[in-house]
């Protein structure tokens, strides 16, 4: 299942829901090293760039081009971690949605 084919939350089979829940949890076991270590790297390369602006020789054009490294990367981690966790959790969030008794029409 394509990711533009996956059912409405709270449309999901049983079954879907066991086998979307059981993908993601073995994707996240299968790279939770490379996924760790791709983030380190993006850490680390901030730790050097935040050590780069505390430097009272630091030009300030060079300060600019750091900021902008910066946000950058910042701007990558957070893409990053919003999409792991969107793979991890909307199975999660559809079974529980599927929990939920839909509203009657005197309650909308």
């Amino acid at each position: 299942m394509k990711p533009d084919d996956k059912p409405p939350r709270g449309k999901w089979s049983r079954e879907e829901l066991h086998g979307a829940e059981a993908t993601a949890r073995e994707f996240l076991e299968e790279n939770c090293v490379q996924i760790a270590d791709t983030m380190r790297a993006k850490v680390k390369f901030l730790e050097t760039l935040i050590q780069r602006l505390s430097l009272k020789k630091t030009t300030l054009e060079d300060r600019l081009e750091y900021f902008a490294r910066v946000s950058e990367i910042a701007r990558l981690i957070e893409s990053d971690a919003d999409g792991f966790f969107e793979l991890a959790s909307q199975p999660i969030v559809a079974r529980i949605l599927g929990t939920v008794p839909p509203k009657s029409s005197a309650e909308s």
